[in-house]
């Protein structure tokens, strides 16, 4: 069958699989006034964007959409229940000329979604959010320069000092000649950046199309995926691990994840349930490439068609995400000439080597129309994971709108999702791992930037329970290290998680008093345990691993029991996880120019036989 036959066929055909999807429950492209107002096709070469993320702080999922080159974004304003607003007049994006990826992320941590938006061949853009969904372009002002073929962009902390940096992956130079290099941008402070890429070791130039930060070894240090398009020409993926001083090192060829391929798209999550990150990239005709950790060899393995996961034809955007709520991972990939593929994960162990079934016809996801992205996020807050599919108008026929938002509404089962906000790492939490537990099971996910293809999904975590009505335990690995704990959280809510807190009100002078203020989210009602120390370089290991971050000494002695210098060091966490106690110096002089450490634990027996919530860090307290 011709390649135009197959795509008539397949129009003739969509409006009953359109049909018998709302039947089935499936997935339904809603046009206004349920679903978001008609916009023109994208007409970049290879596509352009989309951005998913609350950009007015109202707490429901916004849309912005890359224009078509030369004309205008488009912005659509949640009101809630699948009606949205165009105000896009008002946004302050103006007009483009070929955009390609758009990333939401705070880059300042104001605790609003910023806009990056890479372009072929011309400079960068990064929209400043003034907390309303009004933008600024600010990006030469904030060290964003340059005029690259930029495809990808991913946002995360290499350095975990709280800011997020911003990693481009770049393809063809102007002249078309050969790959671009990639650039590594360093956050300095409140979003303005500077171009490290040489002294990061990132020197390898290759034609990138996808990138995103991931920590596939699990050292809490943010590593970097780079896909990459002609291979066999201009050099396979490439694995960089973070060595955790500033530089990058190449471990693909090691790892074994130095695959040769057309990449395009790429996620990563735990497949199996079994540790380990796994991740997902879409190629060119005959396969994709599925590479799942070997937790035995300490490696990758090419497990594509281990699991029926090849792909016939060539994809673009790819995403993980748990469409009918049953606790495992299924996959949606957008090819550009070929019906997309819901591939949905059977639930079995990856052992027992089960193929995963192609649902989309049965969902009503089996589009046949030139595209190249699509993106992820509830908009309706029902706990349904709906889907953004943005169309191109590279080949004919086009799509009959440029834009459609498919909602979903297969009868799935209970969930839980998680909005993270960092207090001592960066504020949208980017790179924390979340872990949830009901019974036996163990789901594991990361806040992350840079999967699928040129678009940002909504970065909110999003778990299926199947039948569970409660997580038994959820544990939050923060990308600063600490770790939290919540427990029996109920089914088919939002929680928001933010990061456990220490600080101190200022240095404190010799004969004087401060004060230190715990917030520990989640751990409300629990008894906790202030101590100081008068150093802090090696830690009180415990039993489970977990270390106090302070040195046993006649200081912590004192502060164990009734005293006056940390009168609050004993007590019950108030009705927000919070506890504070005055610090009292004496007033002898030969106390100038020392420094305190201070921490704060919990105690939860017998869940947790040691402690509960213990900081990653000690907290220093100058004394003047």
């Amino acid at each position: 069958m011709s390649s135009m036959l197959a795509q008539s066929v397949s129009l003739i055909a969509f409006p009953c699989l359109l049909s018998a999807a709302a039947g089935a429950q499936g997935f339904v492209a809603l046009t206004a006034p349920l679903g978001v107002p008609s916009v023109p096709h994208s007409t970049t070469d290879n596509g352009a964007g989309v951005a998913v993320a609350d950009f007015d702080g109202d707490g429901d999922l916004d849309l912005v959409v890359a224009p078509a080159s030369g004309q205008a974004f488009a912005m659509f304003r949640n009101d809630g229940g699948m009606h949205f607003t165009d105000v896009s007049a008002a946004s302050g994006l103006g007009t483009l000329t070929v955009p390609r990826c758009v990333a939401a992320a705070d880059v300042d941590n104001d605790g609003d979604q910023d806009l990056f938006v890479g372009r072929h061949l011309q400079p960068p853009r990064l929209f400043v959010n003034d907390g309303a969904g009004h933008f600024t372009d600010q990006a030469v002002a904030r060290g964003l320069v340059g005029a690259d073929d930029t495809y990808a962009a991913t946002f995360g902390d290499y350095d975990r000092d709280g800011w997020l940096d911003l990693y481009l992956g770049n393809h063809f130079n102007a002249a078309g000649s050969g790959p671009a290099a990639n650039r590594l941008y360093h956050n300095l402070g409140n979003g303005v950046f500077a171009d490290v890429t040489v002294g990061a070791g990132l020197t390898t130039v290759r034609a990138t199309q996808a990138a995103a930060f991931f920590d596939f070894d699990e050292d809490g240090w943010p590593d970097l995926l780079e896909v990459n398009d002609r291979g066999t020409v201009f050099g396979a993926n490439e694995l960089w691990r973070n060595d955790g001083d500033g530089t990058f090192s190449p471990v693909a060829a090691q790892y074994g994840a130095a695959a040769a391929i057309d990449g395009m798209g790429i996620d990563f999550v735990d497949v199996f349930n079994d540790g380990g990150v796994d991740f997902f990239c879409t190629d060119d005709p005959v396969d994709h490439l599925f590479q799942l950790w070997n937790p035995g060899s300490g490696s990758y393995t090419n497990a594509t068609a281990t699991y029926g996961l090849q792909g016939g034809a060539t994809g673009w955007a790819c995403n993980f995400l748990d469409y009918d709520n049953d606790g495992w991972q299924d996959l949606h990939v957008v090819h550009q000439t070929f019906p997309n593929f819901m591939l949905r994960n059977p639930g079995a162990a990856a052992a027992a080597q089960v193929p995963w079934p192609n649902t989309t016809g049965a969902l009503g996801l089996g589009l046949l129309y030139p595209q190249f992205t699509a993106a992820i996020g509830d908009f309706d807050d029902d706990g349904r994971l709906d889907i953004v599919q943005r169309f191109s108008s590279a080949s004919t026929p086009p799509a009959p709108v440029g834009l459609a938002l498919y909602r979903n509404q297969v009868a799935a089962g209970n969930w839980l999702r998680f909005r993270t906000e960092g207090t001592v790492g960066n504020r949208d939490g980017l790179g924390a791992r979340i872990e949830v537990q009901t019974g036996t099971r163990r789901q594991r996910q990361w806040v992350r930037s840079g999967v699928g293809y040129v678009s940002s999904s909504d970065r909110r975590v999003h778990f299926g329970l199947g039948t569970a009505a409660i997580a038994d335990r959820v544990t939050v690995t923060w990308p600063s290290g600490q770790k939290q704990y919540l427990t029996n959280v109920p089914a088919n809510q939002t929680v928001l998680l933010r990061e456990p807190r220490l600080t101190v009100a200022g240095p404190v002078p010799v004969g004087g008093s401060t004060t230190i203020t715990a917030s520990l989210p989640g751990d409300h009602g629990l008894d906790y345990l202030m101590v100081m120390a008068l150093s802090a370089n090696v830690g009180i290991p415990l039993p489970d691993g977990a270390v106090i971050p302070i040195d046993y000494d006649m200081l912590t002695t004192v502060t164990l029991g009734p005293n006056v210098l940390l009168p609050g060091s004993v007590g019950v966490l108030d009705a927000n996880g919070a506890a504070s106690s005055a610090v009292n110096i004496p007033p002898f002089p030969f106390l100038s120019g020392w420094t305190l450490y201070a921490t704060v634990l919990t105690l939860d027996q017998p869940a947790f036989p040691y402690a509960r919530t213990v900081m990653a860090k000690a907290l220093p307290v100058p004394i003047l």
